[in-house]
């Protein structure tokens, strides 16, 4: 973090500061950067129980919630520190994260005229392993987070349909 500060020019310092960003958990501020290869920078705080899979999943959807909010097409996700988890955490990580973000950004409109917002088209987690062992644990997630999407879209439609 304190790298990309200084690439940045102490503005994430400067921000988080002046924002009062303390990394609690749920805690977030967006920053415009105009001009640097990306529009907006976000920190999001994780809070002291930034290990458990319960935490990476309320920071997917903090991320999901941050991309709705800004309008963005395009979202990179980078752990500040992810040099003390081991291998094995790390999957479990980009796991949970992928399934807050699903399940953050998902919307039921079947029932409603199309949306003129745009959608969030990628999402890449940057720093938290590579290979097929991963690309095995993103698929789990994807089909539980379909699963739990269609479990609340039966919960959610009308009793005559």
């Amino acid at each position: 973090l304190k790298k990309l500060d200084s690439q940045l020019g102490g503005l994430l310092a400067e921000a988080s500061s002046e924002e009062d960003f303390t990394g609690k958990a749920g805690q977030s501020t967006v920053l415009r950067l105009p001009g640097l290869g990306s529009k907006r920078v976000g920190l999001i705080g994780l809070g002291q129980s930034a290990s458990t899979p319960a935490a990476f999943r309320g920071l997917g959807e903090a991320v999901a919630a941050a991309a709705k909010s800004t309008q963005a097409s395009d979202v990179a996700i980078v752990l500040a520190s992810s040099e003390g988890l081991s291998a094995e955490s790390k999957l479990n990580s980009a796991t949970a994260l992928a399934s807050g973000t699903v399940l953050g950004l998902y919307e039921d409109n079947r029932y409603k005229s199309e949306s003129k917002k745009p959608a969030l088209k990628s999402v890449d987690i940057l720093g938290l392993g590579t290979g097929p062992e991963l690309e095995k644990k993103l698929k789990f997630a994807e089909d539980v987070s379909s699963a739990v999407i269609f479990g609340r879209e039966l919960v959610n439609s009308p009793a005559n349909v």
